[in-house]
């Protein structure tokens, strides 16, 4: 960037700054500042329901204790299952992007980008690790762009799908507190996202020219190839809220009214999902929480709040462990290899 300034610099002293410079660093310093004190705030939220409740850590080894062996053999499959339809995503945009990629790398990536969002944020784990990744087989920063808007899209098609479903269809009880937040019935929530979903297919199946934003170009995917972001991204999300759902204990799960449904685990977690993509928050710590504490009856918040510590460690830590020795697998070969071929396949 050229300076603004452009009178020299005395000997010994500083460049001076651009000021675009310097109010571009101010504000990522001032987003980083937001995203930190939304998630310092969500966790005192999360801390004070837990007093109000009397939830202390007695209790959660208690409702731990009551969870079988078998719930977490359940979890722990149906997580790895999870990633592998989350190998879905890139395989999609790698696709689209009409890029070739043996399909080893292409799970790679979604285990080591999806694993690292989980953990530290998209902004500070998965696009990094990603941009990493694909930069080292052969992607240009624009191809890579690209690729995470395929991502989100995707992303954002499945929870709309599922949140649409449940609200319509699924019998979800929510708290009388939760419902007045929502404005709306949950009916009329349901058919606005479903909308949203039969309008991009519908875009999907009738646009076909590229939609050009000033110089940018954006071309949509084939109707077939969004059928199957649908199917991925609603795939994804179902595991994910099923993974939570299996490790609470079987006595809180039920029909009653002060009992636990899995309809109401999915919108939870959808919304809670939402909550942490839309303020950045890395791993939405205490979004998470807080949205299963304020959704789920207060009679059983240390079984809740015990399921949330242990799908943390089961959906989370333990698969970065895993990402991380596949990225440093992949670093080693990138050593290895001559100059000349650091950007090839």
């Amino acid at each position: 960037m050229s300076e603004l300034n452009p009178s020299p610099t005395p000997t010994g002293g500083t460049p001076p700054r651009s000021s675009g410079r310097v109010v571009s660093r101010l504000g990522e310093s001032a987003k980083i500042t937001a995203i930190l004190a939304i998630m310092f705030f969500a966790i005192w939220f999360v801390k004070n329901k837990l007093q109000a409740q009397d939830v202390t850590v007695e209790k959660l080894k208690l409702a731990i204790s009551n969870i079988p062996w078998y719930h977490f053999a359940i979890a722990i499959s149906l997580t790895i299952l999870n990633y592998l339809v989350l190998t879905g995503y890139d395989w999609i945009a790698v696709r689209h992007l009409k890029k070739k990629l043996p399909m080893s790398k292409i799970m790679a990536g979604a285990v080591v980008g999806y694993a690292c969002g989980n953990v530290f944020g998209w902004l500070l784990g998965g696009n990094a690790v990603r941009y990493r990744l694909y930069s080292s087989w052969g992607f240009s920063l624009l191809e890579i762009i690209a690729f995470v808007s395929i991502l989100s899209i995707t992303f954002w098609l499945g929870l709309f799908l599922l949140a649409g479903i449940a609200f319509i269809v699924l019998p979800i009880r929510l708290p009388e507190k939760t419902l007045e937040m929502l404005q709306l019935s949950p009916t009329t929530w349901g058919y606005i996202f479903l909308s949203c979903v039969v309008g991009y297919l519908l875009s999907c199946l009738i646009v076909r020219k590229p939609i050009r934003f000033r110089d940018f170009e954006v071309a949509l995917p084939p109707f077939k190839l969004s059928l199957m972001q649908l199917c991925v991204s609603a795939g994804d999300f179902f595991l994910a809220s099923t993974v939570l759902f299996s490790l609470m204990p079987p006595d809180i799960i039920g029909p009653g009214q002060d009992q636990i449904n899995f309809s109401t685990v999915l919108i939870a977690y959808i919304t809670a999902q939402i909550g942490a993509v839309i303020s950045h928050v890395p791993g939405g710590y205490g979004i998470l929480e807080g949205v299963l504490l304020g959704f789920l009856p207060h009679a059983v918040s240390a079984e809740v709040f015990a399921a949330v510590i242990l799908f943390r460690i089961v959906y989370y830590f333990l698969p970065v462990i895993v990402a991380g020795l596949i990225f440093l697998y992949n670093e080693h070969r990138i050593g290895k290899r001559p100059p000349d071929m650091l950007h090839g396949q």
